[in-house]
């Protein structure tokens, strides 16, 4: 089941169907913030010391698993069009999406790497 499915479901039950719901413990550590709101890791290619680059991206990746990068050098108006473009793809309908979906031991596609669990807990995918 796919998250836009999930979240249909939950607007048409009202809630998200319990096998979705991972105990406390099992959650992201980082997902409710009380006072401030940490500002996202920001990557800057244009840093003369690649090594603190590498730093910073190990760094983002294990502790936020995301970050912002700038000074990568590509124009300003291809990321707009990547964006246009992604935003369109994503707010098609499902089965639209279905139609270009990965798959089995193919490395693209729409979809996920994730396995599907037969039982019990499920993954977001």
């Amino acid at each position: 089941m796919r998250v836009q499915t999930i979240a249909s479901l939950s607007n048409n039950l009202g809630t998200i169907p319990p096998e979705f719901i991972r105990p406390e413990h099992e959650q992201p550590g980082k997902t409710t913030f009380h006072g401030p709101v940490p500002e996202l890791p920001v990557i800057d290619l244009a840093n003369p010391d690649q090594d603190q680059v590498i730093r910073e991206i190990v760094e983002a990746s294990s502790e936020w698993g995301i970050f912002q990068v700038v000074n990568h050098g590509i124009p300003e108006e291809v990321v707009k069009e990547i964006q246009r473009v992604g935003k369109h793809f994503f707010e098609l309908p499902q089965e639209e999406k279905k139609k270009v979906a990965k798959k089995p031991n193919m490395k693209e596609g729409y979809g996920t790497k994730l396995h599907l669990e037969p039982e019990g807990q499920k993954t977001w995918v």
